[in-house]
């Protein structure tokens, strides 16, 4: 969660997108489609990335 945090991602929305992902991509059969799914992956869709406002609940 710190990588994801540090890439500025929005840790909730990329959890749930890397649960989704896990269940249909055959990780098992071919690993390197795991780097897909790496916090600093540019193939993350967009709702896993922070918006420049943060979170309510991320504000310190």
């Amino acid at each position: 969660m710190e990588s994801a945090r540090a890439n500025d991602l929005d840790v909730y929305e990329y959890l749930k997108h890397l649960l989704i992902e896990m269940l249909n991509n055959h990780h098992l059969e071919n690993p390197s489609v795991i780097d897909r799914l790496l916090p600093w992956a540019k193939e993350l869709p967009e709702q896993c990335r922070m918006k420049r406002n943060r979170k309510k609940c991320l504000k310190q």
